[in-house]
């Protein structure tokens, strides 16, 4: 109840900010949209996150090797594995339409802000992601330590959804910035598909998916996305839906006749 109370004060903060000093970051229609999305995706994420800390324990029960869990290198060993997991899982979901029908969700915010960054997709565990961090327990990491890194992941992703920071200098070499994440979200096709960390923002520079912000950006989303859609349970839905319409479709087509 006090993480709440924290992120529901954050966001209260950010929104009478922005809106007495510059320009407002949360409308009301956007604002109502990514709160309902958020609300199912908590309810979600308690089976998923149940789900990935069971296949961590599980690979954690078979490690190969043994670390010293209190140590603070493997505290930092960890978070650089998983986040390289999380660089691949998420650059997965951007190109596998069975794990885009969730992550979908969330390119739906028009707007970068703290309350944007929980708007989540509701169909992780269908979709595989608690999957993706099962190497770490064989490779020694105990669920607690793992637990560390997903607490950092998402207070840096909250901090990394904001329109109104500037660029933050050296730290736009290593992190995931609000500077380079707004690459992430914007609806301009030379940014597609770019800066897919998590936490650090090496993995991108290494892989050949960086790209810089270049002048502030203003404008996010996803071009097939309707702004007017207002039920989450549809936006929640939609690229599942898509997906069975065109099974259907391929399933009914009627087959081409054969040559003489």
């Amino acid at each position: 109840m006090i993480w709440l109370a924290v992120v529901v004060g954050l966001i209260g903060l950010e929104a009478g900010a922005t809106r007495l000093f510059g320009r407002p970051r949360y409308g009301w229609r956007d604002s109502e949209v990514s709160l309902g999305l958020a609300l199912g995706w908590a309810a979600a994420a308690m089976a998923t996150g149940g789900l990935s800390l069971w296949i961590i324990q599980l690979g954690y029960d078979h490690r190969l090797i043994d670390l010293d869990q209190k140590s603070p290198w493997t505290l930092a060993a960890a978070i650089v594995a998983a986040d390289f997991l999380y660089y691949l899982w998420h650059r997965a979901s951007h190109a596998w339409r069975w794990m885009w029908a969730t992550h979908f969700v969330h390119h739906t915010a028009g707007r970068m802000n703290i309350l944007a960054s929980f708007r989540q997709g509701w169909t992780d565990p269908i979709s595989g992601t608690w999957l993706t961090f099962a190497p770490l327990g064989l490779l020694g990491f105990s669920p607690e330590v793992c637990g560390v890194y997903f607490t950092l992941l998402l207070v840096v992703q909250a901090a990394a959804h904001n329109e109104w920071a500037p660029r933050l200098g050296l730290l736009e070499w290593v992190l995931v910035t609000p500077s380079n994440h707004r690459v992430h979200h914007s609806l301009r096709r030379e940014h597609w598909d770019r800066n897919f960390g998590g936490v650090l923002v090496v993995w991108d520079r290494l892989f050949g998916t960086y790209a810089p912000e270049g002048e502030r950006l203003t404008a996010f989303g996803h071009s097939s996305f309707d702004p007017a859609s207002t039920n989450p349970i549809e936006i929640a839905t939609r690229e599942w839906r898509l997906m069975a319409r065109d099974a259907l479709r391929r399933f009914r087509r009627p087959a081409t006749p054969a040559e003489p």
